[in-house]
């Protein structure tokens, strides 16, 4: 049988079944990479996108299911004849682990699964109950908002905010300002239905849709107010940690000139705006620099900071070119594995061979880019950052780029020295002591994020260098409940929004309704039939994940006990 011969039209997961098997086939490749990046003109849809996502989030699963019991159920649906491997995964996937649990459309492959439903759905019970874990791969997080005071003041989006979020909410649901980041404002997770990229506020410029721990690393880059110098993005598309850079000097300098004596400001009056502060934004790919260029004509808007986008690799800029004379600070986040990125479809539970050799990759390239940005003679700061919770991405670059470059130093002062983040004092998370030889100090100084272990953020590492000539009494900017508070009256986020189930919004519950009415083959009955089936799998499967739990507590206690009798 060839289990290929559908088209387009035959089956609704025809385009994600074709994205998967890319990914399959180029696994040292990212799936954002491969969809987004080929410069071909045919674009999964987001819908598409997402399922992939999901699907690759599940394959470990999914092929333990398939060759449990010597290979039963693969062997049963006819698996290893699939051409199309990546439509019968992801409706694999749709049938066991999404929301409603079915396939939709037809075709021979989804004859083939469904025939053996009864025993998928009993094989995925078996592995969910010993591995609880799976159900909690798509945490929850609030909706970060981060207001582009470049465009729009707090209070005045906040306002906006506000209204949206009172029409679109059935719950007495609050705005609340970050304890970390300045400009950045909570939502309750629900509002991501409809607060979105089409939504006007966004589509102005004056709100970007940012996750809390991605704004660490322009922080941290902005943070020393002691000098103005240029700056350079070496990694900047799509622009989102550039465009914070540029909004956070902005916001500096207007802070600093509201500081100066009366004087100073009648003879500035009347004279041309400066540029005080360049930002060199590096982009290699093609079709990412015109993401870049497009979004920073729509983002940046600044009499005092300026933001040049470059279509080049900052890895053959020469660190000695007087264009970049001025540039005292960079800012690092290079291609990573996207472990940390809690939805991400790159994220991987465990590490096959395949696996840990794009790590390595990774990390090479990592390595040889943070040591780059430390040749520049004239540069006093870097920010290295990635999205990866992996440790040969984080700390073991950060040790053997500070060994490498600090061997070679020959000038006094000039050796790279790790420093913690003043504007992230009260993050308590930090870098792991003893990977790649760092001390405790070291490690202290370093930032990381875990979304699946309560930081309600993605995972996140952020490691900020000072040549040891910098002064160590350079001032920092204040941290967001210094400033929030004290010019607005939005209260501070802590954790109002943690551990809240995701609504339906009424306006779609009733789209998704008439589109199961319209539908002539499928009476609703069977549909909320097939609801409450769903509902029915997932009670019976949280108590099977319940009981897995206490089993393993009882054995862990057990074997605790046999430890201290066996020391009596």
């Amino acid at each position: 049988l060839c289990h290929t011969t559908m088209s387009k039209n035959t089956s609704p997961y025809h385009a994600a079944g074709t994205l998967l098997n890319t990914y399959l086939q180029h696994r040292n490749r990212g799936l954002k990479s491969i969809a987004f990046d080929s410069g071909d003109k045919n674009v999964p849809s987001s819908s598409s996108y997402a399922t992939v996502a999901k699907t690759i989030q599940h394959l470990p699963a999914i092929n333990s299911i398939l060759n449990a019991n010597n290979k039963k159920l693969s062997k049963a649906i006819d698996f290893d004849s699939f051409k199309n491997k990546g439509l019968g995964y992801v409706m694999i996937y749709e049938l066991l682990f999404s929301k409603f649990q079915k396939i939709r459309g037809g075709g021979l492959i989804k004859r083939m699964i469904v025939k053996h439903e009864k025993e998928l759905r009993r094989e995925a019970d078996e592995y969910t109950s010993k591995n609880p874990s799976i159900g909690d791969l798509s945490s929850n997080f609030p909706r970060y908002v981060r207001v582009n005071v470049m465009h729009s003041k707090v209070a005045d989006a906040a306002d906006i905010l506000q209204e949206e979020l009172t029409k679109n909410s059935s719950q007495d649901d609050t705005i609340y300002a970050d304890a970390h980041v300045p400009d950045l404002l909570v939502l309750p997770p629900n509002a991501s239905s409809w607060l979105h990229q089409e939504s006007d506020l966004v589509k102005s410029g004056k709100i970007i849709l940012q996750d809390k721990s991605s704004c660490f690393s322009a922080l941290v880059c902005a943070s020393s107010s002691d000098f103005r110098g240029d700056y350079i993005d070496a990694c900047s598309a799509p622009g989102n940690k550039t465009s914070h850079l540029a909004a956070l000097l902005h916001a500096s300098f207007i802070a600093a000139d509201e500081d100066e004596p009366p004087k100073k400001k009648k003879k500035k009056k009347g004279k041309a705006s400066k540029i005080q502060s360049t930002v060199f934004a590096f982009e290699r790919s093609s079709a990412r620099f015109d993401t870049l260029k497009s979004r920073m004509d729509q983002l940046v808007s600044s009499s005092s900071v300026a933001v040049e986008p470059i279509h080049g690799d900052f890895l053959k800029i020469d660190p000695s070119d007087p264009k970049y004379a001025n540039v005292r600070a960079i800012m690092l986040d290079p291609s990573c594995s996207g472990s940390g990125i809690v939805n991400a479809p790159d994220r991987s539970t465990t590490q096959n061979s395949d696996e840990k050799n794009r790590i390595q990759t990774l990390a090479n390239f990592q390595t040889v880019a943070l040591k780059h940005s430390m040749s520049f003679p004239q540069v006093e700061r870097i920010v290295y950052s990635t999205c990866s919770v992996h440790d040969e991405e984080n700390e073991m670059v950060v040790s053997n780029a500070l060994a490498e470059m600090n061997n070679s130093v020959t000038e006094d002062g000039s050796e790279w020295k790790l420093v913690a983040p003043h504007c992230l004092r009260n993050w308590p998370r930090r870098g792991k002591e003893g990977v790649g030889g760092l001390s405790k100090s070291q490690a202290d100084c370093l930032i990381r994020c875990d979304g699946l272990d309560g930081d309600e953020t993605n995972g996140f590492f952020v490691s900020y260098f000072e040549r040891a000539r910098v002064s160590k009494d350079a001032t920092s900017s204040q941290s967001s409940e210094e400033t929030c508070n004290a010019t607005l009256e939005i209260p501070l986020y802590n954790g109002q929004y943690k551990n809240i189930e995701t609504e339906v919004p009424s306006n779609q519950a009733e789209e998704g309704k008439r589109k199961v009415a319209k539908s002539k083959n499928t009476a609703p009955t069977t549909d909320k039939a097939a609801e409450i089936s769903a509902k029915k799998r997932a009670k019976k499967l949280a108590w099977k994940r319940k009981q897995a739990l206490q089993k393993e507590e009882r054995l862990k206690k057990r074997k605790e006990t046999g430890n201290n009798d066996k020391e009596d």
